[in-house]
């Protein structure tokens, strides 16, 4: 058996490369790029992101249990991935001719958005070495690590050398591409040292579609909310509206990921104690979680929500200007998203309501379709009221889940909303806070010394603010954390 602190340890470093990378390409890319070809780019990701989920149909989910119930039988081993990789080569050339084919339903003839949308289309084909659920299942996470430092870098230097001109869109598309094929790659050639391929009757496929598409709703159904925006702004015409949404939405998404990675840890130990019998230590840890998330989480979208203005300028520069309303609101709507994933993740699908979920995630789903096309067939193209739908629609979800929560009894709910308004409460304080310190001292919307200590002080007096109200009510949670961070600094003392 592998160590489980080192496959923590190398977890953790992807997430964190995962992060830094995209910020440091993301924010080089803004800058040179011109705005309207970054528009087309982001316009046919939008729509190849649809296509994905079908390529793979599945089963990076399911194969990640399957391979793991089954790693110390080589021969089963060998019958599994097998079977499962010759599916996805089925579902990937059939959804790779359909992408092909459907461009003329998205967008016209323009020879830029074609090209891209071609050399889109190798990141569909590498679906086919798509296996990095072996990986997983076999707990290869060194071996990850490892190569996605080595794909990260590599991607990095080369757009560096290679993006220089506003136009060179074409080129950056096929960066990221063949960067997606080598990383899917790599990974091939590594499993296949100690996995070989065998033979499948048909018969053996049947009883992998149900569960299979199971998953794919299950694992996808996500995309009836921020990605059906982009799919309606896309089909607007309007280009720059959807780099608008995508960047607001990258950049609350990568700084919000740092916090939010964290319920997945958790979910593990609350299916051991409820498969144990221990209740009591389940609801227990699902509170402490809960209210240590929500400690963490709602000044971060606080804080992006007042300075969402400031965010978008120092990553996508004055030409992203436009999706600073885009950006407080992504922020804004970051609380309602981690709600739903406690309620959602930690508590149902704990229990085993998983077809719930989807049940209601598609509910919701359905209303953010039904509002978002009555904003598209009234000629609305303002990408700030696509979000709103999405807001709508998962707080209708959070509803639905907090309802069949209570009226199940799996968990009282008095607790972890108390320290969501608690949080919330002394987080508002930012508000007054930015107005008061842009009263005393405004400043243009241009990257220069004085909106750097503009945006300095507006953070700090935050923080204290914050950190004051912690104090005041006692905050069991925080003085908690403040332990942790002085024994920390004693250890690095003595060290």
């Amino acid at each position: 058996m592998k160590s489980i602190k080192l496959n923590a340890l190398a977890y953790m470093g992807i997430r964190v490369l995962n992060i830094i990378f995209p910020i440091l390409t993301g924010t080089y890319v803004a800058r040179v790029l011109d705005r309207t070809d970054y528009g087309y780019f982001n316009s046919v990701d939008t729509i190849l992101s649809f296509f994905l989920p079908f390529a793979t149909y599945g089963v990076y989910n399911y194969g990640l249990r399957a391979i793991s119930n089954v790693k110390d039988n080589k021969k089963e081993l060998n019958k599994v991935f097998s079977s499962l990789f010759y599916l996805c080569v089925a579902c990937t050339i059939i959804t790779s001719v359909v992408y092909l084919l459907s461009y003329p339903l998205f967008f016209n003839s323009n020879p830029v958005i074609k090209k891209i949308f071609l050399v889109m289309g190798v990141q569909l084909i590498a679906q086919i070495f798509s296996i990095e659920w072996v990986n997983e299942a076999l707990e290869n996470y060194s071996f990850l690590f490892y190569k996605t430092a080595f794909i990260r870098i590599l991607m990095l230097v080369s757009i560096f050398l290679f993006v220089k001109n506003e136009h060179d869109i074409v080129i950056y598309t096929l960066i990221m591409s063949l960067s997606t094929l080598i990383n899917y790659l790599i990974s091939y050639f590594w499993i296949k040292r100690d996995i070989k391929f065998v033979k499948v009757s048909l018969e053996e496929f049947k009883p992998l579609f149900l569960p299979l598409t199971a998953m794919l709703i299950f694992a996808n159904a996500n995309m009836l909310f921020t990605f059906l925006d982009r799919l309606f702004l896309v089909k607007t015409g309007v280009d720059v509206n959807v780099s608008y949404y995508t960047m607001a939405q990258r950049i609350v998404t990568v700084i919000a990921g740092v916090v939010t990675g964290a319920i997945g840890v958790s979910v593990p130990r609350l299916s051991y104690y409820l498969g144990i019998g221990k209740k009591e230590e389940y609801v227990n840890l699902v509170n402490r979680g809960s209210r240590i998330f929500n400690f963490f989480i709602i000044p971060l979208s606080f804080g992006l929500m007042i300075l969402g203005p400031q965010a978008i300028l120092l990553y996508g520069s004055e030409k992203y200007i436009g999706g600073a309303n885009l950006t407080s609101l992504f922020a804004v709507r970051t609380i309602i998203l981690a709600l739903d994933t406690i309620l959602g993740s930690q508590i149902l699908f704990t229990n085993g309501f998983e077809k719930r979920i989807t049940v209601y995630t598609v509910f919701a789903g359905v209303l953010n379709l039904i509002l978002d096309s009555l904003l598209y067939f009234n000629n609305i193209i303002t990408p700030e009221y696509y979000l709103i739908t999405t807001m709508l629609s998962e707080s209708f979800l959070l509803m639905l889940y907090a309802i069949f929560i209570h009226k199940k009894k799996l968990i009282s709910l008095r607790h972890i909303f108390k320290y969501t308004m608690r949080y919330s409460l002394f987080a508002l304080t930012f508000v007054p806070i930015y107005f008061l310190v842009n009263l005393v001292y405004p400043v243009k919307m241009v990257i220069n010394l004085p909106f750097l200590i503009n945006m300095l002080i507006i953070m700090v007096l935050s923080a204290i603010s914050y950190i004051g109200l912690l104090v005041w009510t006692k905050d069991s949670i925080f003085y908690e954390f403040l332990g942790h961070v002085i024994s920390l600094k004693k250890r690095i003392k003595k060290s």
